[in-house]
């Protein structure tokens, strides 16, 4: 695979397309005002981990509209960040976002939306796309993804897709966006919106780049997007990407934080996100924490810390675009961007892989 260095960092191209995207992207979900949205990071630590993320050349960033129960702030937040750094910080950043939920107003706490305030409608995308550049205070946005399929209880999609291809395009057309992407997609409906892009686009250069769906060392068939009792195939999924050419970029990449050995079978954490937001169902299982053992073995022997493994690990299949990865503090920052100089040999995968399956 080609590769870019800056700043230390390595990039690589997302999908088909020519756009250079870090290894190591910084995710934003938990982005915003900590005094009522639900966020973890505000404006000024968050400034902070921003301008050192630039300094290791992290500079794809990622965020959605609705992030903190849909208040808007993770966005008003990078705004405010662009204003204050200027157009150079700004123009060194692959800004992506998501549209498809409602979103209040800032500092409003409860509102009633209307049909027509979230999905996948022509008026809906153009509105919430405005609303996007109106908080991030720019003038257009690298990488737009549709954030979930609108499907109804038959299976059918309630927005026909051609109109929900034709709105993106159409941003393409005025500046307002460069990319396109979508999220949390089956490859059943990822093609199904790559058809309909393909009958609106003028040409080929219009095309979805990248996939951002859920994936991690303990939860890998969660990739394929398909719920149960519907079988699940990573396999068949990630070979449906790179045939495609389109890149993957994986979400909760450290199993939201069971992969950084914070959690450990004998010594459970009672704080933190895994904890607090009732995470632990789902994730503090035996099978879980069991191979949490084994893998910081691995780690160790790698010389890296659990994190880095586990981002390395993702980064070996050539089909990852980038790594978006959360972070609450500078050193989460510091510790996932180190995760670039780990080498795993075909050995260390296929031990990986036998220990995960």
């Amino acid at each position: 695979m080609e590769t870019k260095d800056f700043r230390g960092m390595k990039y690589r191209r997302m999908g088909q397309s020519g756009l250079w995207v870090s290894e190591i992207g910084l995710g934003l979900w938990k982005w915003g005002d900590p005094t009522y949205d639900g966020s973890r990071v505000g404006e000024h630590a968050g400034f902070q981990i921003l301008d050192r993320a630039q300094e290791l050349g992290v500079t794809h960033w990622d965020t959605a509209n609705s992030y903190n129960m849909g208040s808007g702030n993770s966005e008003r937040l990078l705004g405010r960040y662009f204003k204050s750094r200027g157009s150079r910080a700004r123009d060194l950043v692959v800004l992506a976002t998501k549209v498809r939920n409602p979103v209040r107003d800032e500092h409003e706490i409860e509102r009633e939306f209307s049909p027509n305030e979230r999905g996948a409608s022509r008026k809906y995308i153009t509105q919430a796309v405005e609303d996007c550049l109106r908080r991030l205070q720019t003038d257009r946005i690298e990488l737009l993804y549709h954030h979930a399929p609108d499907i109804l209880p038959d299976g059918s999609w309630e927005t026909p897709l051609e109109e929900t291809w034709d709105a993106l395009n159409q941003l393409i057309d005025q500046g307002k966006v460069l990319y396109l992407a979508v999220s949390n997609r089956t490859a059943e409906q990822l093609k199904a919106d790559v058809d309909a892009l393909a009958a609106v686009a003028p040409n080929a250069s219009r095309r979805i780049i990248g996939v951002q769906n859920a994936y991690n060392m303990l939860q890998r068939p969660k990739v394929s997007a398909k719920s149960s009792p519907e079988p699940a195939d990573e396999q068949e999924f990630l070979d449906y990407l790179t045939k495609q050419q389109i890149g993957l970029i994986p979400y909760i990449p450290l199993a939201v934080g069971l992969l950084t050995g914070r959690y450990r079978k004998d010594q459970l954490d009672d704080s933190g996100r895994l904890v607090e937001e009732d995470w632990a169902k789902e994730f503090l299982t035996k099978r879980n924490l069991e191979l949490v053992e084994k893998l910081l073995a691995i780690a160790e022997r790698k010389g890296c810390t659990l994190a880095q493994l586990a981002i390395a690990w993702l980064l070996a299949h050539d089909v990852t675009a980038s790594v978006i990865a959360g972070v609450t503090r500078l050193a989460h920052l510091e510790d996932n961007a180190g995760a670039v100089n780990v080498k795993l040999t075909a050995e260390d995968t296929a031990e990986i892989d036998q220990l995960t399956a």
